[in-house]
């Protein structure tokens, strides 16, 4: 029998219960947030983005792309950016097909806005807490990691 996989709705929950201030259920959902992804799931990921990406969300995706994860993962998202060399392990390639298939949207959501270290990569993966109450971009930069791999 194979699980269901938790998609943007829970990332989209648990953001929302942070904005409204349910701070001991998100940080149990948080806790519980990792086994879940980790249960879940035959294809890695949603077969579409959520109808909340916008133009505007996916062009602040680029930009936030540009100026926060590009230094790491580079411009085109293959683990070459500038400071890629002094970290160990090495970013992340989102062309490579194995690593998309081995991963949830959910996570690279969680490990977007909670950093590398919230999803058990590395600490040097800076979080993003501004992005908790931005449920389209973050979706958006999902989808974007995601066509990197196509």
């Amino acid at each position: 029998m194979k699980a269901r996989r938790f998609g943007y709705g829970f990332v989209a929950a648990v953001m929302a219960m942070t904005a409204a201030g349910a701070a001991p259920l998100v940080s149990r959902a948080a806790n519980s947030y990792q086994m879940l992804a980790q249960a879940a799931s035959t294809d890695n990921h949603d077969s579409a983005p959520p109808a909340a990406v916008t133009a505007d969300a996916r062009a602040q995706a680029a930009e936030i792309f540009t100026s926060r994860c590009a230094t790491c993962h580079g411009d085109q998202g293959r683990g070459n950016g500038p400071a890629a060399a002094n970290l160990n392990p090495r970013p992340v390639n989102f062309h490579s097909r194995k690593w998309q298939r081995s991963v949830t949207d959910a996570r690279i959501a969680q490990a977007i806005v909670q950093g590398g270290k919230a999803v058990g990569l590395s600490a040097e993966m800076a979080s993003n807490p501004d992005l908790e109450n931005e449920p389209a971009v973050v979706a958006a930069l999902v989808e974007r990691v995601r066509k990197l791999g196509k």
